[in-house]
């Protein structure tokens, strides 16, 4: 009955392309930082530059690492050129960030996106990115 009422009193917003649930979702098991950067990256209000922001009117939306599209959550996990490297390293069987793709369900999937997202900094608040914009600035670590 919750969510039921939940659709009709406060319905998803638009963008949003994943369904409430009643129990938590598995990535909340991830360390703070990570769940965090997730959810916020899910719900397009993150630091990616084609997330809306609060504080600047005018966002740049380009992709900070590689300058050719729009920094969305898709982009800066799936497609983004100058994250390659990472991709490479830890999401070869991740394809889709759909509402119902493997990687919300499979356990060793979201540990993979983990790791992808603390060595790559995909998603931290541009304070915790050094300057100039480096997408690796750790070594990747396995």
């Amino acid at each position: 009955m919750l969510l039921p009422d939940w659709a009709n009193d406060a319905p998803t917003a638009t963008y949003y392309n994943y369904p409430p649930s009643l129990t938590p979702h598995p990535f909340m098991g991830l360390g703070q930082l990570v769940a965090a950067r997730i959810h916020q990256m899910r719900a397009a209000k993150s630091y990616p530059a084609a997330h809306p922001s609060w504080f600047e009117e005018n966002p740049q939306l380009t992709c900070p690492p590689c300058e050719i599209e729009p920094e969305t959550f898709r982009h800066a996990i799936l497609t983004c050129p100058a994250r390659a490297r990472g991709r490479d390293l830890y999401l070869k069987e991740i394809s889709s960030l759909g509402h119902n793709a493997p990687i919300w369900t499979e356990p060793h999937l979201l540990l993979t996106l983990s790791k992808y997202i603390t060595n790559t900094r995909t998603g931290f608040p541009p304070e915790m990115i050094p300057e100039p914009y480096a997408v690796f600035s750790p070594p990747l670590q396995n």
